[in-house]
């Protein structure tokens, strides 16, 4: 490297580096594609269609026998058959051969026709919550449904005319009409935040690999005495190099990722590349931070491997924050995953714009200027820990 460390000395020096060091090329050239084609590929439905069912039938009379029928012409639903017993049902329940059962009691249907009301029992695999819930769904549209046409019958042969019995069979109808993510895909909501997670995983620990090397070299320290702008020549230059390429897997997901996956981005492309932007900064920022404190390149990737799913959880993008213990909510305030997180959702599920991620905006500056102070800082700390040693 240039003995004087200005800005084009240290991004030739960590494009070299990027190609020299193996560690570094693999995090940050090779994984985030990578990684986002392969988890990319594990949603590529988006949602779970023909779900393993079965049915337990005490009663064998017509009307058990139609409502199996309707439930296996659910999209939903992959009807497997009809089981001996309960403890069948729970058996194959626990060897995940099926995900749910359904039982009808003896008497099912004596007890529906006199219209005195009756139970079914479902049982669900709750473990896997995506499935369980969709199979409670499709079960109880279709008992719904024939439960409201046995009413029907019974008002019309009563002599009541078929508008008024649908009035008492229905008095309250709720039409549920979803604005976002109308069709209820898991993938689709989950899959920007994933790429995003991805890019600042590796850009977390590639730089880290990047500026811990430096510090266990000595290259940090001569960087800052190069010249009186040491520190700015050292953050601009090693921050330019991971910008341009960053930005560049930004371009890279929006034009293909997403359409490969078939991923909508509802809204403004500038919003997302603007915020994004604002958003890498703060996390080189914060990156630089914490390889100053650490002497070592490979102990900066054994501690910054660990943070991609504590922040995740902490974003709020799985679990709401307010639901969180307070100090996990300060805490989840002060990493930039969380305003990022709670950005995408907005720009590419919601369909928002620039007044809709106001605050997600302010929040990611006021974070990249607390870690601008803070890197600062510690590198005058550094700059005048050296010169006070080879004094």
């Amino acid at each position: 490297m240039s003995k004087d460390g200005n800005i084009k000395s240290l991004i030739s020096h960590e494009l070299r580096l990027v190609v020299s060091d193996h560690s570094i090329l693999l995090t940050v050239i090779i994984a985030p594609l990578l990684y986002a084609f392969f988890l990319g590929s594990i949603y590529l439905n988006k949602d779970i269609d023909q779900i393993e069912f079965a049915v337990v039938d005490y009663d064998n009379t017509p009307t058990s026998r139609k409502l199996t029928r309707l439930m296996s012409a659910s999209q939903k639903i992959d009807m497997i058959g009809y089981l001996e017993n309960y403890d069948d049902g729970v058996e194959k329940l626990m060897n995940l051969e099926i995900q749910g059962f359904l039982v009808f009691t003896d008497g099912f249907e004596k007890e529906l026709m006199r219209l005195e009301g009756t139970t079914l029992n479902l049982y669900l695999n709750t473990t896997q919550f995506l499935p369980s819930n969709d199979l409670n769904m499709a079960v109880n549209e279709v008992m719904l449904t024939v439960g409201s046409g046995i009413r029907l019958e019974y008002y019309e042969i009563q002599g009541i005319e078929s508008h008024k019995a649908m009035q008492l069979i229905n008095p309250v109808i709720a039409e549920v009409k979803p604005i976002y993510n109308v069709t209820n895909s898991y993938g689709g909501f989950l899959l920007p935040g994933l790429f995003f997670l991805i890019l600042q995983q590796t850009l977390l620990i590639g730089l880290g690999e990047s500026v811990g090397r430096d510090n266990e070299k000595g290259i940090l320290k001569r960087s800052l005495q190069s010249s009186n702008h040491g520190i700015l020549n050292y953050i601009v230059g090693k921050t330019s190099y991971y910008a341009f390429l960053y930005l560049a897997y930004l371009l890279i997901f929006i034009a293909v990722v997403f359409p490969f996956f078939n991923l909508p981005i509802e809204g403004s492309i500038t919003s997302i590349l603007v915020v994004s932007m604002v958003f890498l900064v703060t996390i080189m920022l914060l990156t630089m931070i914490v390889g100053t404190f650490i002497v070592s390149q490979i102990r900066v990737m054994e501690i910054l491997a660990f943070t991609s799913y504590p922040f995740f959880l902490l974003s709020g993008y799985s679990w709401p924050i307010s639901s969180m213990p307070e100090p996990l909510q300060w805490l989840a305030a002060l990493i930039p995953t969380t305003p990022i997180m709670e950005a995408m959702t907005r720009l590419f599920v919601m369909g928002g714009g620039w007044h809709d991620i106001n605050h997600q905006i302010q929040h990611l500056l006021v974070l990249m200027f607390i870690y601008l102070v803070v890197f600062v800082w510690r590198l005058n700390f550094i700059k005048r820990k050296s010169a006070y040693a080879t004094a």
